[in-house]
Order: structure tokens, then sequence, then C-alpha cells
């Protein structure tokens, strides 16, 4: 390695380590690396007999290097390969050997002029390429000629152009800060457009304003955000060991960026590429100030907007990110870059709002059954105007963000003309938007408490359907894993048993009576069946909740599975019923066993390595000392269950029986080849004590038999299990368990909850 080539490398590290970073620190970072590779190409290449010229191309070109930035390298000559080849490998050589990233071409200025017509890639680099060394003039010339030739064919070129695809969106809580939306290439673009338009090489999006697609305001907060993207990418580089462009939010954290100034950022790049776009099609975007009607919203002209649903996104955030929407929402142009990361959200404050109102529009896919006989409750505009507002509160961090939107809904109500009894509507959505998914999947709705407890703070039946279209807008807009069959299903099932214990011929929550019928019905239909007096004895004594929760096939499937293992007369005795679950995909696997100390957790264990997951779990007392536990599992592979998985699952749950020790040593063995789902911290928090348990929750990382871990934890501490939930999104789960001591009773000793909490966290 030369003295040269060394230094260079000496003083790249220390410029990386050191520099502000931002489109300054690209720029000295380019310089430094021109005249490192200048030097070793004016070396090698000067024996050649032929004139050559060497090219810095892309976004070394444009003066915008980053720490692990490829080296986009043209060599211009017309020399003959074989003498070339050796010079050249003493330029890319050192270069390559101490790791840095360069492509090359080495072309004559005809065929280059050749590939930039075929090639649309080639000639956008080439847009804003620069020579670095060798004969200026034939550079100077390739560059006019590439330029002169786009021009040409500046319609069709820019057509290609502005077809290019941008994934993802500008609001995005984990934005690709190079080929998503708002990214690098959304301001490539515009500087591309620019240059085929004046005809002209560019290193940046000037060119833009000379060609007639960007106005002074627009170039200078346009240059605004390549400095901060570029100073985000850098931040982003100096924080990974290889090439990435996507900014996770641990990466985002450990970066130390300005977070909202990189939101703010892209956005702007990405609604200025979109007007850039349509002046060049004469298409203009709605609210292009070019178009002269470009003033603020009116209530009605919101509405109508959001009237066409998730199309109208797009539209929306132009106008929101122009301020055309402050005067309804104040400050909504700031909120759109407001980040408030939370477990599965994945756009910011304001575009979060955007799309709940425009979801809200659109009929949920899963409703409750109970939809069908629904009343006229809460109208469209109140139910967009709620999930507008709905997370408003968030502008102030900190906890209670419901409420403070219920105070903004009612000051802001009359601007969107609502009546006194649509924004008492509204702000009772506003308040309790989160209430439907909170308790579906923290807590037992075949409680009847819990049902009660819910239609308290719901004061009529007929807000019952606008609750639960908000809920699903509302999680659907949250992001990919938020909603789901499960989570579905489960607020549905609370939605009509809300709608139940609300209506005016059905005393409280209805589920005394439904538990009954059940009791009955399955009695009814056991008369006939041998043995019917060993199974009518598990449904005389079955709990309320039990049957609240279980059809009467159910419930009489159940008691054979009782019978059979009372019947057995073994201590190790058991027996497995599995039926369809609740959604596609899923299963209801029921396990009738001898109850003992531990046996929900030895359960729990046997699902986990026949590569089941547990998503939802019921533990039952039944007659004479055997228990009964139901789950809801789904597969934790690809491989879809069968009866060989049943066959499995026996054999799993009887050594685990046998052996218990041996459970805890194949997941021990497991966990060394299945790495941690997320980074999440472990966190438990013991609820209130209510009537009949004690809410225990847990937040971690997921990983293979957790729930057999939280379970044992549980058991070591001598309670039992009730009810489990399961969630879990992005890798992080959040399970509920509620336990009650050997009595049946809630626990409310605080040394007994502190011990119970600590041995969970010792376990994870």
């Amino acid at each position: 390695m030369g003295t040269d080539v060394a230094g260079f490398l000496d003083d790249r590290a220390a410029l990386i380590a050191s520099a502000a970073p931002g489109s300054a620190a690209a720029r000295e970072l380019s310089g430094l690396t021109d005249r490192a590779v200048s030097a070793l190409a004016e070396t090698a290449l000067s024996r050649l007999g032929s004139p050559w010229s060497v090219l810095a191309l892309g976004g070394w070109g444009a003066g915008r290097l980053l720490p692990h930035s490829d080296l986009d390298l043209l060599v211009l000559t017309d020399a003959p390969a074989a003498e070339l080849k050796p010079m050249l490998a003493e330029v890319l050589y050192p270069l390559w050997d101490n790791g840095l990233r360069v492509g090359h071409q080495v072309r004559s200025r005809r065929d280059h002029l050749r590939m930039c017509r075929d090639d649309l890639e080639t000639l956008t680099a080439t847009l804003t390429g620069r020579s670095l060394c060798g004969d200026p003039y034939l550079a100077a010339s390739v560059l006019a000629d590439v330029a002169s030739q786009a021009r040409k064919r500046g319609r069709s070129l820019t057509r290609r152009i502005c077809d290019r695809e941008r994934p993802g969106s500008p609001y995005l809580l984990e934005p690709d800060l190079k080929e998503g939306a708002g990214g690098q290439r959304d301001l490539d673009e515009i500087t591309w457009l620019g240059a085929v338009l004046a005809g002209k090489a560019a290193a940046g999006p000037e060119a833009s304003l000379e060609a007639g697609l960007l106005d002074e305001g627009e170039l200078d907060r346009l240059l605004g955000a390549a400095d901060a993207i570029t100073s985000a990418r850098w931040g982003l580089h100096r924080v990974v060991t290889r090439p990435t462009s996507l900014l996770s939010l641990d990466l985002a954290e450990e970066a130390m960026l300005d977070l909202e100034a990189l939101q703010s950022a892209l956005a702007d790049a990405h609604h200025t590429l979109l007007r850039a776009r349509g002046r060049v099609s004469n298409t203009l975007t709605p609210f292009d100030p070019r178009r002269g009607d470009a003033t603020p919203l009116a209530a009605s002209a919101l509405f109508s907007l959001l009237d066409r649903g998730e199309p109208a996104l797009p539209d929306l955030e132009e106008a929101a990110w122009a301020g055309l929407l402050n005067d309804l929402v104040p400050a909504l142009d700031e909120l759109m870059c407001a980040r408030r990361p939370a477990l599965s959200h994945a756009y910011t404050v304001g575009a979060h709002c955007l799309r709940t109102a425009a979801l809200v529009a659109d009929e949920p896919a899963a409703r409750p059954k109970a939809a069908g006989t629904r009343t006229p409750g809460v109208g469209p505009h109140t139910l967009q105007f709620a999930a507008l507002v709905h997370d408003l509160g968030k502008a102030q961090r900190g906890p209670g963000h419901a409420e403070r939107g219920e105070t903004m809904a009612r000051i802001l109500a009359p601007r969107f003309g609502l009546r006194k009894d649509e924004t008492d509507d509204a702000a009772l959505l506003v308040r309790e938007h989160l209430l439907l998914v909170e308790t579906a999947s923290g807590h037992d709705i075949h409680d009847e408490d819990v049902i009660l407890r819910v239609a308290a703070r719901v004061p009529r039946r007929d807000l019952v359907d606008g609750l639960y279209r908000l809920t699903v807008a509302d999680s659907l807009a949250t992001g990919p894993g938020a909603w789901t069959a499960w989570h579905a299903a489960l607020v549905g099932e609370l939605a009509d048993r809300l709608r139940a214990a609300l209506s005016e011929d059905v005393r409280g929550a209805g589920i005394v009576e439904r538990a009954e019928r059940t009791r009955t019905t399955a009695l009814e239909g056991l008369v006939a069946q041998p043995g019917a007096e060993a199974l009518s004895g598990f449904l005389k004594r079955a709990s309320l909740r039990y049957l609240a929760a279980t059809g009467a096939d159910e419930a009489a499937r159940h008691a054979r599975l009782a019978a059979d293992v009372t019947s057995s007369g073994l201590p190790g005795a058991f027996e497995i019923g599995v039926g369809t679950g609740p959604t596609a995909d899923t299963w209801r696997v029921s396990v009738a066993a001898i109850d003992r100390p531990g046996l929900f957790a030895l359960v729990c264990g046997a699902l986990a390595l026949t590569g089941l997951d547990i998503m939802a779990a019921d533990a039952y007392d039944a007659p004479e000392g055997v228990a009964l536990d139901v789950f809801i599992v789904r597969a934790d592979t690809r491989a879809t269950p069968d009866t060989s998985t049943w066959s499995a699952l026996e054999r799993h749950l009887r050594g685990a029986l046998l052996d218990p020790a041996a459970l805890a040593v194949r997941f021990a063995e497991r966990r060394s080849h299945y790495p941690l789902r997320s980074r999440a911290r472990t966190s438990v928090a013991i609820g209130e004590t209510g009537a009949y348990a004690t809410a225990v929750r847990v937040r971690t990382a997921d990983r293979v038999g957790l729930l057999y871990d939280i379970a044992r934890a549980i058991a070591d501490c001598d309670l039992q299990i009730r009810w489990v939930r399961a969630i879990t999104q992005d890798g992080v789960a959040r399970d509920v368990f509620h336990v009650t001591d050997r009595n049946g009773e809630p626990v409310d000793d605080p040394g007994l909850l502190g011990h119970l909490a600590m041995r969970i966290r010792e376990r994870l």
C-alpha cells in the first residue's frame, strides 16, 4: 500500500469520525476522495498512448459521498483493453484491498453515449457526473453531449424518470432514507428532471429552478431538506457496519438524530417531487400553488375528500403538508412530522390521524355479528371528525392523550359544523377510542363484570358501531401488524357482547342467561348417550364463566374428555381434543388432565415444542380433580398442523408429565438455535385486583417457550392461572395472565405479588 493511499485512509477515517454530519461533510469527503483517486489514476494512466479521462458519477459525481457510499467510476478511453488492464489495476486494487467499494466502467466516448441512450440508470448517473482527472475536454464533451441528447428526448425521458417506483411513505417512523418516498432518490429525481430539461449536467436541484420546475422558495426548502437527509444518512452510516438506508427505531436512537427535522425534510422532498412530476406532465397536484386556487380547506371540502376513503390519502397529505388544514386543525402540518413511537405504530401522529379518518369511511371487512341489526348512531361526519382528531392529544408527550384529545375535540367540533349532540358523541369516541382493543386484548370478555364495566363507559347501544369502526380504522392505520384476523375476532366478539349488555331486553351483560342456556342445551343432548350420568356431572358443576365462553356442543365434548380422564384411574392421565379456532389458520386445543401443580405450564411447554404458538388460553377446574385447559393456537412454523402434529403433542405432553425437568432442558437447547425476535426490555406490571382474579401483564421480547417460562414462574409462587391472552406484534409479546391463589381467590398480598414479579423477570 502506497504512502499516499495510507494517508488518504487516515484522513478519511478522521473526517468520518469528527465531521458534523451534513452536506458539507459529504462534499469534504468527496473532495478528499477526488484527490486520492486522481493521484492514483494520473500515476497509472499517464503511460497510455491514447487520450483518457476519469469521471466520478452518481452521488460521488454530485459531491455527496457518505462513509459507506460506493465509488462510481468511469474511465473514458479508446486504449486497447490489454494495454489498459494492468494500469487500471494499479488504480483499483489499492482501493479494493482497503475495503472501499468501487464500481467501475471502461468505455469509449461513442460507447458511453450509446449506453446513455439505451440505459436509464447509466444516463441518470452521468447527468450528475464530473471530471476527476485526465483530458478535461474529453470529459466535458461527453457530459455535454449526454445532457444535450437527453434534452432532445425530454418528453419520453421525463416520463420514464417519473415512472420510478417510490416505496413507503415520508411519514414512516422507520423510513428508507435512500430509496423510499422522500429519500435521497426523490432529491436525485428532481436533479435529473432539471438536468434533462435544462440540457446540462447538474450536481443538485438548482437546474430545476432554471428549467422552471421549482421557484426560489421551493428550491431553498429543498436544499434544506437535502442537507437534513444527508446529515441523517451520514449519522446512520456512522453507527452501522454495512451499507444500509433503513432507519430503524433502534438505529435512530443510537445515531442521535433530530428525527422530527428529518421527518419534515422527507415530507418536503416527497411533496416537492410530486409537484415537480405534475408540472412536467401538465397534471398539477390538487394543491399546487400554480393552480391559483390552493386555499385553506373548508370542512365541507375536507369531508368530501374523506368520503373517498383511502385513495384520497395523497391529496390529504399534500393539503396537510401545505398548511391548508391548519384552520380546521391548528398546527396539523407540524403534527405530520411529530414522532411518538409506540408498539406497532408505523406513522407520525398527523399521518396516522389522516389515515384513520380516511379508513373509517370504508366499511370494515370484519364486523361484529350484531352489526346487521345496528340502529342509526354516529353520523359519518361525526365519525370522520372523531377519527381525524382522535390522537391530537399526542401533541403533548406523556400519558393521558385520549383525555386531552377529548378536550380538543370539543374545542374543534364547531369548526367542522357539528351540533352539540354530535360533538358529545365525537368527544366520547375520542376519549374511549382504545377501550375495545385494550379490553379485548387484556381482559376476559366472558367475565360479566368486565362487560358491565365497559358498558358503563358507553352510554348508548347505538354508539357501539361507531366505536367499533373507529377501532378498526385506528388499528389498520397503526401498521400492518396491529389488526389481524385474531384481533378482529376478539374485538368483534367484545362488540357483540357490549351490544347485548346495552340492549333493553337483556338484563346485565346477558352472561348468566347465556351460560344457563348452554348448560341446559348440553344436558339435553347427553340424555341418550352412554355414561350420561358421569357426563352430566361435569356440566352440572361447570362454572358460569366456562359455560358463557363455550357452546353446548363443545361443552359436551369437554364433558367426555373429563369423564375419560376420571375413568382411567391413572395419575398421569390426560385427553386432548382438537377443533377449528375462531379465525382462519387457528385451532382450539382442549386438554383435560389430572390436576397437579404446574400443569398449565407443562401443557404450554408441550404446545411450544410441537411448534404451536399460543394466542389465548382458559384454565378451568373440573369435578373430581380434573383440570380443563383450552388453548387457541396457530402454527409457529410454515408447516400446517395435521394428524402428525397432534400425535407429537400427545407425545410431548406425556413426556412432560413424566419428567418435567427434561422439558426445561429441551427449551434451553432450542433457544441456543433461535435468537430473540426483538430487543424489547422486559416489564412486569401487576394490575388491580378484581373480583375474581389478579391481572399480571408481561411485556418482553418473544421467544421459544415464553408462556411456559411465565407459567412456571407463576406455579413456583403457588398460584393458579385462570385466563391468558397472548398478543405478539413485531417480535414483542404482550401477555396478560389472570391469577388466583389455591383457593381461587384474587391475590392481594403485596409481598407475594412482588415476589411473583421478581420470579418472572428472573426467568425472562
